[in-house]
């Protein structure tokens, strides 16, 4: 099961930050999860929200501000400078996957990230998803080469849902991977992902990974090939530990034909 470090290493380091990306890569996560808006000159800034007030206390958009004031002028919470995705891509991709959600709708957005990592050597270790829509089959359609994920935060609890919904959406747009709520996979979901050959890594928010070890053996008995947690360091410890410890999963009911409740 991949190792998703969500925003970076965010428990340890500010999200989104280079101190973040770098700690998950001294932990040896498998993956990065960042997230990705335009500046005024059409420049791929890292952040989550759209504004600098949360994490730089900066009463300004990132749309309002080119590149060079950003670098220039702005500073992160934690002292460092806002991280573009050229930068972050030229000194990390080579160490670790990336996984860029893009946050900002429309075209413009999509077409510059797609430039920018379509024609890139390391693009393999690249993976594009938006909770948008028109995101995600834009980027599906302008850059195939691009491996595309469908995040998704709403219920599927009516039988069915799944099929007609998400997975109905992915496989009219060619789309192969799945980042779903953690609290919202349930082992049905599982097992049609799996007989269709989609490959599902759910996400956690930054509040919601409680009960973390019963949450991370629930995932990894449905088969999820990953999970976007805010916890990289302490389950890379648990993974190991969990490889070490061959009867951890043995009277986990899903695997004598049980249907657990799905972990909140």
């Amino acid at each position: 099961m991949k190792v998703i470090a969500h925003r970076g290493a965010c428990t340890e380091a500010l999200e989104n930050s280079w101190s973040a990306f770098r700690t998950a890569v001294e932990i040896e996560a498998d993956r990065i999860e960042l997230d990705v808006h335009l500046t005024a000159d059409n420049q791929i800034v890292i952040l989550h929200d759209e504004d600098l007030k949360r994490t730089a206390g900066i009463d300004k958009t990132l749309r309002q501000l080119s590149r060079a004031e950003i670098k220039q002028t702005i500073r992160l919470s934690n002292g460092e400078e806002v991280p573009f995705l050229d930068d972050v891509c030229e000194e990390l991709l080579s160490k670790i996957e990336i996984n860029v959600e893009i946050k900002a709708t429309g075209l413009g957005i999509v077409e510059a990230v797609g430039k920018l990592l379509a024609t890139h050597p390391l693009a393999d270790r690249i993976v594009i998803s938006s909770f948008d829509r028109d995101t995600c089959a834009a980027t599906a359609r302008l850059f195939p080469k691009l491996r595309v994920a469908l995040l998704w935060d709403k219920y599927l609890w009516l039988p069915g849902s799944f099929e007609m919904g998400p997975l109905r959406f992915m496989k009219k747009h060619g789309i192969r991977i799945y980042h779903p709520e953690a609290k919202l996979l349930t082992p049905a979901m599982m097992r049609v992902a799996k007989d269709r050959g989609i490959e599902v890594n759910p996400y956690v928010g930054l509040r919601d990974e409680n009960n973390r070890e019963q949450l991370w053996s629930y995932l990894m008995t449905v088969g999820v090939e990953g999970l976007c947690t805010n916890y990289p360091r302490q389950m890379k410890l648990w993974l190991k530990e969990a490889q070490d410890d061959e009867l951890r999963f043995q009277n986990n009911p899903l695997l004598v034909g049980q249907t657990p409740k799905v972990p909140s």
